[in-house]
């Protein structure tokens, strides 16, 4: 497991320079923009690239070469989501440290410490609803590859895009579930909201990681 992070870890430093424009961008932002967005940006960029790196194993039958190494399948498909979490925190702890120094640097957008903190926790709902996203990507890439893996998810995305918009539309007689849900969050606390998005998160999460596994060990290389 720790070869393959390191692995892992390594392959994403070879893009050194795409990270960095990330980085300057995300720096920029920061003192231009909401601090929230550039904790999302980043947040969501530092997913992509993790998933990335299924690329690289795939390219070149690399996954026969892998393979060939002392560990299992399952040992693999773990590390990646091992990997994609790390990934995710970490970018996100980045973004909250570009947060708070572009709050008390810009001219005339300082916000208090209290407010800052205050506000942590809402912001903390982006780890596991974009790691989510990894958790759909990692088993879609894996059973399709890279290049079929892009129609399969824009199919996904587009039929996700076409139920919201027709329950959005819905006539006026019938309930709109995103209302009903909006109102009852809205009687909950942050932390019972938080609380929830992370049990949901992992609960699918795991679910993903169980399909993954039973993908990787029928695959035949």
């Amino acid at each position: 497991m720790r070869g393959l992070l390191e692995k892992d870890f390594r392959l994403t430093l070879t893009r050194k320079q795409t990270i960095l424009i990330f980085f300057v961008m995300a720096l920029v932002m920061s003192f231009s923009m909401d601090g929230s967005f550039t904790i999302g940006y980043l947040t969501m960029l530092s997913s992509i690239v993790a998933i990335g790196t299924l690329s690289y194993d795939e390219y070149d039958n690399g996954y026969a070469f892998l393979m060939t190494l002392p560990f299992d399948r399952k040992t693999y498909v773990l590390e990646k989501y091992l990997f994609s979490f790390l990934m995710t925190a970490g970018a996100w702890c980045v973004g909250v440290l570009l947060y708070f120094a572009g709050s008390f640097v810009s001219p005339g957008s300082g916000k208090a410490v209290g407010q800052l903190v205050g506000e942590l926790p809402m912001l903390l709902a982006l780890i596991p609803v974009l790691y989510l996203s990894a958790a759909v990507m990692i088993p879609i890439r894996l059973k399709y590859g890279s290049e079929k893996s892009r129609t399969v998810l824009f199919i996904i995305f587009g039929i996700i895009a076409v139920l919201i918009f027709g329950i959005n539309n819905l006539p006026d007689g019938l309930a709109n579930p995103f209302s009903q849900l909006a109102q009852t969050l809205e009687g909950l606390s942050p932390a019972v909201i938080l609380l929830t998005l992370f049990a949901v998160s992992a609960v699918l999460s795991g679910v993903s990681c169980l399909w993954s596994i039973r993908i990787m060990e029928n695959k035949e290389f």
